[in-house]
């Protein structure tokens, strides 16, 4: 890489934060540097955004500088890969858990989607930047790792039920990661920088995971579902948007939820639900989904959604038999869910986001996400489960 060739890509805030540092650190050392300010009110990783990152670019080899948290990240990681060139990240806040990944999570056309990009070069996270990042943006690190607790039960369970890759390792790696962040939570504010640095290391790890494994299975579930549902309907009606972890940390409540109930329900009472909910029909899944995420996007979630609307029945019957089957099984994974309640205490004790209107979403915001959320993506979760055994937690 030439070094004419460096763009360092940051927002506003990034900038002061970091970024005007890391350029005027290049620029000594006789390096020439193309800066990049995305400007705006709300950063999102969206068509617009891409533009403004290339826009200086031309056509020879860049290596991008990634200045800012998983927003501008996801941007630089999208415009790296097409651009075929690398970057390098420089995190400003611990608040997600995708800088070491291969996936930029992005909203293209209205459609949010994880999409298969370039992984990092190498993450330098300067310490002092990150325990001086904005309280709000740390408790969504938070509540992104606290989103493992149903992520994995979410993984394991699809393997389970529907013979689904799973890596017994990985997902030991991406609990430990959690369980090391989760420690940090009673003695946050007297060891601040210590539990700054791990839960970044964890976040870091996490990424790692989702790289090894080739997707977003050891990190994302049903929690994701909600929140990627959210942040689409936040854009469809042009309302503020929400930091990821935020959302994803709510989420996690609420999912929690579905796994106490299954953990509620015997395994009579299962196979008599079992025997009374009819299989879906999939026009009306297609209206529905039609009805929850609009004319623009609802082709999107269709073309995601193939295999369960080509499901025949003869499949639908065998997924329900193996979940009575496995139903001892399937409530062990349940029992490794942390009650609601619990959940909501640990988000409480960092400071995140354990109530849909302290982010700005209505009750119906909730209701929705209930009925229309496990259509984001084609992965099995819990909420498939549910929705065999006419199961839902109340709003």
């Amino acid at each position: 890489i030439k070094a004419a060739n460096l763009v360092l890509v940051s927002d506003q805030n990034q900038y002061k934060a970091l970024g005007s540092k890391v350029e005027k650190a290049l620029q000594d050392e006789g390096l020439d540097v193309k800066n990049v300010i995305l400007y705006g009110d709300e950063i999102s990783a969206d068509e617009k955004y891409v533009v403004q990152a290339l826009l200086p670019s031309d056509d020879a080899e860049q290596l991008y500088i990634a200045v800012g948290s998983g927003t501008v990240t996801d941007i630089v990681r999208f415009v790296s890969y097409r651009a075929k060139s690398h970057f390098v990240s420089l995190p400003t806040a611990p608040s997600v858990d995708g800088f070491a990944s291969n996936g930029s999570s992005m909203t293209l056309m209205g459609y949010k989607q994880t999409v298969i990009s370039r992984p990092p070069l190498a993450i330098f996270s300067d310490l002092d930047t990150l325990c001086n990042a904005p309280k709000k943006l740390i408790a969504s690190g938070f509540g992104d790792m606290f989103g493992k607790y149903t992520a994995l039960a979410d993984w394991k369970l699809a393997e389970l039920i529907n013979n689904e890759p799973y890596d017994e390792a990985i997902a030991d790696r991406s609990r430990k990661a959690r369980n090391k962040v989760a420690d940090q939570i009673d003695t946050l504010e007297k060891n601040w920088r210590k539990s700054i640095q791990i839960v970044m290391e964890a976040l870091v790890e996490e990424g790692l995971c989702m790289l090894e494994f080739g997707n977003s299975r050891p990190a994302s579930g049903s929690e994701h579902q909600f929140s990627h549902y959210w942040e689409m309907a936040l854009l469809r009606e042009k309302r503020p948007a929400v930091f990821h972890g935020s959302k994803v940390g709510l989420a996690s409540i609420w999912i929690a939820k579905y796994y106490d109930l299954i953990r509620k329900v015997s395994k009579r009472e299962a196979g008599e639900r079992l025997t009374k909910t009819k299989m879906y029909d999939p026009q009306e899944e297609i209206n529905k989904i039609k009805q929850g995420y609009g004319a623009g996007v609802a082709p999107f979630i269709i073309e995601t959604q193939a295999s369960h609307l080509n499901r025949t029945l003869q499949g639908y019957q065998g997924i329900q038999q193996r979940i009575l089957d496995k139903w001892t099984e399937l409530q062990k994974i349940a029992a490794e869910v942390p009650p609601p309640d619990e959940i909501k205490l640990m988000l409480k004790k960092v400071g995140g986001v354990i109530e849909p209107g302290e982010i700005g979403l209505t009750k119906d915001d909730l209701k929705n996400a209930l009925d229309y959320a496990q259509y984001v993506r084609k992965a099995f979760t819990i909420l498939n489960i549910c929705q065999m055994l006419d199961l839902r937690p109340s709003v």
